[in-house]
């Protein structure tokens, strides 16, 4: 990146990032494991089926209880995570399409370089 723009390297990248188009690697792993329950989302419950009431956390999944690490970090379970994380319009998107062109430019907009750091942004 910084060879491509001939920037010093001490220089940060995450400009480079942004002004070329290209997802840092944590960005690329939320922007896929979004996807994946965006597209797998068959047996994950919503808040909304266990209540009616109009809550902001309606349209979030519910994440299970786990008590190892190594479920912790799995893709469905940390990918639940990123999910809610995530603005209410984007969820409200019904085609995978529009959702992905969204999640991408939100992510090409902050470029995160880790996942705790997205976590804790949006």
């Amino acid at each position: 990146m910084r060879l491509i723009r001939s920037v010093d390297r001490r220089s940060s990248c995450r400009e480079l990032f942004k002004s070329l188009n290209i997802l840092p690697v944590p960005c690329v792993y939320i922007m896929e494991t979004v996807c994946y329950i965006k597209l797998n989302n068959k047996g994950l419950k919503q808040n909304s089926a266990i209540h009616d009431y109009k809550t902001r956390h309606r349209l979030d999944f519910q994440t299970q209880f786990c008590r190892t690490n190594m479920l912790k970090k799995s893709v469905n379970n940390l990918g639940i995570k990123l999910y809610n994380r995530l603005p209410n319009y984007f969820k409200k998107l019904g085609d995978l399409k529009p959702f992905k062109k969204q999640v991408k430019a939100l992510l090409l907009q902050q470029s995160f370089y880790s996942i705790e750091e997205y976590l804790s942004y949006v």
